[in-house]
This record gives C-alpha cells, structure tokens and sequence, in this order.
C-alpha cells in the first residue's frame, strides 16, 4: 500500500512540474523553436561559397531574413563590412528577442553568455586603437549585445590612454565585471581588471587573464540557474576554453616556447587537467593531440598526416557545433532551448563573416568550405 501510495504521489509531482515548466517555457520555446526555422541552411551557405565574389554573397542575403539589415548597412559600407555590418544588426535583433521571450529569473544566464561578445567587442576596440584605426573602421565587427552599447563603443575608442579605465568601468559591462570581484572579494580578478585598462599595452599583456575571469563569470551563472540545461550549455562553454587552450600550445610550440610560459598563457576554467595539458605540450604531432583530446571531443576528426593548425581549428570548432546542435534538440521546456538557439545563431553569423572575407581576398572556394562551421 506504502509503495503505491509513493508512486502516486510521484507521479503527481511529475505531473505539477511538467505543469509548471509549461507555463514557465511553452511560449518561449515554441517561439525559439519557430526561431530556429529561419536559419541559414546548409545548402545557402554552400551557394554563397560558390558565388563569384562579395556581391554574389549580398545577392544571396536580399533573399533571406537579412534582407533588411543589407539594406540598412549598404549605405554605409561596401564589400564585407556590408555583410558583418548585416550580420551584427541581424544578431543583435535576435538578441533582443530571445532576451524579451525569455522568463525574467533566466535572463541574467543568457546575459552572462552574451559576456564573450562584450569580450570580443573590447578586445576589437582596444587592439584598434592599437593599430591606429577609427571607429568607423571598426564599427562592422562590432556587435551591441551586452554590457556595450554603441555610445559605449565610441566613448572607448575616443579615449585616451588615462582615460580606458574610467570609460570601461562606468559601462553596464564594468559595472557588472567589477561587482562580481567585489561580491567574490577577490582581489585578483579586482587588481587584473584594474591593470587590465590602464592602456592599450596594459590590456594586451592581461588578455589571457581577462579572458579566464569572464568565462568564470559565464560558468557561474550557468551554473548557478539550477538547471540540468543550463548546466550542460556551461559544459559546451568550458569545451570552448579546452579547444582555445589546445590551440594556445600548438601555437606556442611551433614557436618553441618554453612549458613554463605555455602553461602561463592559458585559459582558466577548462576541463584539461594538468596531466593531459602535460601530455600535450609533449605530443609530437597533431595525430598524437587528437588521440589525447577525443575523450573531451567524440567527433573530432584530422587527417592523420595533417600539420595544418586551421584545418584542425576548423575541426574542433565543428566538434563542439555538434554538442550545440545536441543541446538544442534534446533540451525540452528549458532555458537550455534558449541558449542553444543563440549558440547556433553565433556560428551562422561567425560563418557569414568568414565567407565575406574570404570573398574578399580571392581566397578559392575549397579554403573557404573548410573554415565553415555548420551547425544544422
């Protein structure tokens, strides 16, 4: 009597949170869902590979659902600008959706994601500085969707020198970035920031640095929604840090660094222990680095005698698509739904953006069919 009476009390709390999560995700997910169908085909990025330059690439655009940000970029911009300045406005429209369909307690998870394009936006910024450019030059690879806004943008690349820190700190992005460190009461992630903005120069030396605190940042919120979604889009972003360490020490090692400033040079917040960062380093060959990375990426695959380290960055990226093509059908009534929509979302723009540069340097279609990620 004692065990029927647990199963139907069971099946009744399954039944109240099945419920629930239906009125929490029904409308959002079905939306993202819906969403889902309007991105770039495989068979559309295939086509644009094989136009005959830039403008092929634009024809084929005005036929999709970036024809309205073409028409609002080709004003301003020609050749590949046109296409990153599309595809920034198309990915910050859609930003804009999910986060107004999104249930109000998930929002601060998916703002968090929406930290490595504030990352990217900096270090696009400061390098531009760096190197001389205007913002003008630089206003197509940047993309609103954070803790930047546009007013942000020009306020840091008007700035001098004395003048970085106090800009990027009175953002929404330092704000956040610097009360986190203060919650944590952690000093290091407080005096990296700090060091970080003093300069352009300041901010290169720290870049590594930088980048592990923000993908902390992502792994805490993630983790800390209390969703098994949410949790395995946190294991895809530490996947992210294992690919860009993998790569950081073939890098290093065809510059016959020392292991002591390849291991300085990592990202922190990955699932590679020291064991297998080790195993690395001493790997002879890229046949031997796969053989020791499958287990963190099943479909990884490189041609055996291959030594080209874009073929293989290629390779780890479409291995982790793979992860977020999983997530996104297997999450059901779920923030995960949600985020696994913005994660294909971001390799459909990353690829637009490589096929238009390669149009533009004349690069030959084969090259630029290998650089393509796509996520289905």
């Amino acid at each position: 009597m004692m065990a029927l009476t647990n199963r139907s009390s069971a099946k009744k709390g399954y039944r109240i949170n099945l419920e629930s999560r239906v009125l929490k995700y029904g409308y959002s997910n079905a939306r993202v869902r819906a969403m889902k169908g309007f991105l770039l085909k495989s068979a559309v990025f295939s086509e644009m590979v094989k136009v005959g330059g830039i403008e092929g690439v634009v024809e084929l655009l005005q036929r999709t659902t970036y024809k309205n940000d073409i028409a609002a970029s080709s004003g301003m911009y020609t050749g590949s600008q046109m296409v990153e300045s599309a595809a920034s406005k198309n990915f910050s429209t859609a930003v804009q959706k999910l986060m107004k369909m999104t249930p109000v307690g998930d929002r601060q998870a998916l703002a968090s994601l929406l930290l490595k394009w504030d990352l990217t936006n900096l270090k696009n910024l400061l390098h531009a500085k760096k190197l001389g450019k205007s913002y003008e030059d630089i206003r197509p690879t940047l993309f609103p969707v954070g803790g930047l806004d546009e007013d942000d943008f020009k306020a840091i690349m008007k700035a001098d020198e004395r003048s970085i820190y106090r800009e990027v700190k009175g953002t929404k992005l330092g704000k956040r970035i610097f009360s986190e460190a203060a919650q944590e009461t952690s000093k290091g992630m407080l005096n990296t920031f700090r060091a970080a903005l003093q300069s352009v120069d300041s901010f290169m030396k720290y870049e590594t640095e930088v980048d592990s605190y923000v993908y902390l940042m992502i792994d805490k919120a993630l983790s800390g929604s209390g969703s098994k979604e949410a949790l395995k889009m946190s294991s895809i972003i530490k996947r992210e840090i294992d690919a860009k360490n993998i790569l950081i020490i073939e890098r290093l090692k065809r510059h016959n660094s020392e292991k002591g400033r390849i291991l300085k040079s990592l990202i922190r917040g990955g699932t590679l222990n020291e064991t297998v960062i080790g195993k690395l380093i001493e790997a002879k060959d890229l046949a031997a680095v796969v053989g020791i990375v499958r287990f963190r990426f099943p479909s990884l695959t490189v041609s055996p005698e291959s030594s080209d380290l874009s073929r293989f960055e290629n390779a780890l990226e479409r291995s982790i698509a793979a992860q977020k093509i999983d997530a996104f059908y297997t999450s059901i009534l779920s923030i995960g739904v949600i985020i696994g929509f913005l994660l294909l979302k971001e390799e459909e723009v990353n690829n637009l953006r490589k096929i238009a540069k390669g149009k533009e340097f004349g690069m030959p279609e084969e090259e630029i069919r290998d650089m393509l990620v796509i996520a289905g």
